[in-house]
């Protein structure tokens, strides 16, 4: 399979997240469009007897060259916290240094992403010891996540990094780019059409990141194609993504589409998943570490208006999670009966796993 990152800049507010399923129900739409029904219709055929025409993971943050990826979900508990300790030759009697050691922590994984390079680069093996403990030698930056710049980080110790948030009273000043994103609140009225008057004034949040998105895409060539994924994206930068794309919310441009081979480490075991619509086929689970989410999906375009919008309630895993399986292989399905009322939709369920080396203690 041919694998490509595809990233564009956002010109709006957005009101639906990039997650895997969602990008993927866009592209079928764009699909339909340009190509006609029976020609979407065969492109979900191909997903069978092991075969997947196309892959895609969630959108993720890139700033510059940094390109994000989720968090690894590595549980910390009490054994890993003593070793990361250890290994940093902190008192275990001294309870300042175990107070400030376990807030640091703490402030590293609520941080939802780290840039990609740099975790390959710690990933060998990959445990939440290693990821913690090079960001607490500062090999790592705390605040944004990727390799540590001397000329942007002034601390020498990690009880002085402010993104650790330990209350130290030697913290520095430090300069430092991290994906943030703020909630917009925007005012909109609902009007009587009869009576041409407004009803009622309510106020809606909608999400505006301060960085790029991108994704990565991988394609079966002899059941997809490179140039049909650039005609579906350049539709969708016409028509815009999400919600209320028909009043300007989710306006994208400068999407940029180039074949990328991942940086991987030697021993890759198992994999990150990069999709939040992964819907693992029954005893098909492999061992590792997760979270899940339930995801109430909607029907799109109009199908919405001609039918019940609301699809069934779907179990789903999150991004971040891993798993020691082979990461060459589909993981997942396309999930059926979704709908109340249209037995032919269905729901996109496939993991993205990117390869990586696991602790197989760990995991």
């Amino acid at each position: 399979m041919r694998t490509f990152r595809v990233r564009f800049s956002l010109v709006s507010s957005l009101g639906t997240p990039f997650l895997a399923d969602t990008l993927f129900g866009h592209i079928c739409w764009a699909i339909r469009y340009l190509e006609g029904e029976t020609a979407l219709t065969s492109f979900l055929q191909g997903y069978c007897n092991g075969r997947t025409p196309l892959l895609v993971s969630d959108g993720m943050p890139v700033i510059g060259d940094h390109f994000y990826v989720p968090r690894p979900l590595f549980p910390v508990g009490p054994s890993q916290l003593r070793e990361l300790s250890d290994r940093l030759g902190l008192d275990p009697k001294n309870r300042t240094d175990q107070r400030l050691l376990a807030s640091a922590c703490k402030a590293v994984e609520e941080k939802r992403w780290v840039e990609y390079r740099s975790l390959i680069d710690i990933a060998a093996p990959l445990n939440a010891v290693r990821l913690l403990e090079k960001c607490l030698i500062l090999q790592l930056c705390p605040g944004s996540m990727a390799e540590r710049d001397a000329s942007q980080c002034s601390c020498t110790d990690w009880r002085q990094c402010p993104a650790l948030d330990t209350g130290y009273p030697g913290t520095v000043s430090c300069s430092y780019s991290y994906p943030e994103s703020v909630l917009l609140p925007t005012m909109h009225n609902v009007i009587n059409r009869v009576r041409t008057a407004s009803v009622n004034l309510y106020m809606r949040k909608d999400v505006v990141p301060f960085y790029d998105i991108y994704f990565l895409a991988s394609i079966d060539e002899e059941l997809f194609s490179a140039d049909r994924l650039s005609a579906c994206l350049d539709y969708l930068e016409r028509v815009g993504y999400g919600r209320d794309k028909s009043c300007g919310c989710g306006a994208i441009k400068n999407t940029i589409v180039e074949e990328w081979s991942p940086q991987q480490t030697q021993n890759v075991n198992g994999f990150l998943n990069l999709s939040s619509a992964y819907v693992p086929e029954a005893q098909k689970l492999p061992p590792g570490f997760y979270q899940i989410h339930v995801k109430r999906g909607k029907l799109g375009e109009e199908y919405a208006i001609s039918y019940s919008p609301w699809k069934r309630p779907v179990l789903m895993i999150r991004a971040g999670s891993v798993f020691r399986a082979d990461p060459h292989v589909p993981h997942g399905m396309l999930v059926r009966n979704v709908h109340y009322q249209l037995p032919d939709v269905v729901q996109y369920g496939y993991a993205y796993p990117l390869g990586v080396e696991l602790d197989e203690k760990a995991v």
